[in-house]
């Protein structure tokens, strides 16, 4: 009995003592260590790959993985370095074999996009036959004195002639993104895929929005594509098929969604409200579709470092 006291009494006063200790906080200098320190070099590959993929539509050659792996250490991975390298890919035009140069292969990786998700990739060697038997219909018109069916012609045969021209106007900036996507939506083959008016408006709106249109919506764009009723749409006034096509690739709604839907394609999954304010103030203000894929491009969340 009197052992067990001592032995309580003792632990006791240990706990008293631990208790009142003053505790020691032990910093250690010199120990910050980078955030992407750790980043395997297969890693920092696999990033290169992807943007090369995602931006050229090929993979990188083993002397640019190399060289651009360097770059990147070099610059410890920073936001600053991937920037300057994704941008490098977007603009670049010094002569490369295979591609001519990365400008012209990520306009070239633009342009087809845009023609599989817009026109089911109709072939450049398509598009060009139905423009040149507008041609050949504009040569008879002309031959028969026929000047209605002459000016139908070549008002039909602009359309596809703008295709074929859009991959060297955005590679040239003479266009602008939205006005290659405006000439996706405006043209026979659009038409074909999506014959009538009903099924336009809804496939318009599906693939600029991600979308149905709202009953409204669809009725006031029905009115316009139909009947070239004027209709209060995209914040503007708007009467005939041409300004529908220009309006809804140029507002703000056009804005958000590419963001959402580029982001996707590079993410993989969908971006969130804090990741996509920013990157929409930016594209609202230059309505640059370089700098927005940039500013998803060099993300952790794309790299996966």
């Amino acid at each position: 009995m009197k052992s067990i006291k001592l032995t309580f009494r003792f632990l006791f006063i240990t706990f008293l003592f631990v208790a009142c200790t003053k505790e020691e906080n032990i910093i250690r200098n010199n120990n910050n260590t980078p955030k992407y320190s750790e980043v395997s070099t297969l890693m920092v590959e696999n990033y290169i790959n992807r943007l090369f993929i995602d931006i050229l539509g090929r993979e990188a050659t083993e002397k640019e993985r190399s060289d651009f792996v360097l770059k990147l250490r070099k610059a410890k991975l920073s936001p600053s370095s991937r920037d300057s390298l994704v941008k490098m890919l977007q603009f670049d035009t010094v002569y490369r074999l295979g591609d001519s140069s990365y400008r012209k292969a990520y306009t070239s990786r633009i342009y087809n996009i845009c023609k599989s998700r817009f026109l089911e990739g109709a072939a450049d060697m398509d598009i060009a036959q139905q423009s040149s038997n507008l041609g050949f219909g504009i040569y008879l018109s002309q031959l028969d004195g026929d000047s209605v069916a002459m000016y139908t012609y070549i008002n039909l045969k602009k359309y596809y002639d703008r295709i074929l021209k859009s991959n060297y106007w955005l590679s040239r900036k003479i266009i602008t993104y939205n006005q290659l996507c405006e000439y996706m939506l405006n043209n026979g083959i659009y038409d074909l895929i999506n014959m009538g008016s009903f099924n336009f408006v809804n496939a318009t709106y599906d693939n600029i929005f991600g979308r149905k249109p709202s009953k409204d919506e669809f009725n006031r764009a029905y009115q316009i594509i139909e009947k070239n009723n004027p209709q209060f749409i995209f914040n503007r006034i708007i009467s005939n098929k041409n300004e529908y096509c220009e309006g809804i690739t140029s507002n703000n709604g056009f804005y958000e969604s590419e963001i959402r839907w580029w982001y996707f394609q590079f993410v993989r999954k969908e971006i969130n409200s804090t990741d996509l304010y920013p990157v929409l103030t930016q594209y609202l203000t230059d309505h640059s579709l370089e700098n927005m894929q940039r500013s998803i491009l060099i993300t952790d969340d794309y790299a996966q470092f």
